[in-house]
């Protein structure tokens, strides 16, 4: 049910949150232009998803998980 739903979507913002960090770590250090601009891309996605599910946490009346 909804509980189910909220918890999922909070586990996976921050699982989200945990690729962004790792990908961002290769954005600033390889020196593979493709390497890296694959990784931005991740980094994009990622960020883009977290504020998707943001959204339906809120429409769920919860917030991600601090």
């Amino acid at each position: 049910g909804k509980q189910a739903e909220v918890l999922y979507l909070q586990l996976m913002t921050d699982h989200h949150k945990g690729g962004i960090h790792m990908a961002e770590g290769c954005v600033a250090k390889c020196r593979v232009g493709v390497e890296k601009q694959l990784a931005q891309g991740m980094v994009d996605a990622q960020q883009s998803e977290i504020k998707l599910m943001a959204d339906m946490l809120k429409e769920r009346g919860a917030k991600p998980r601090s």
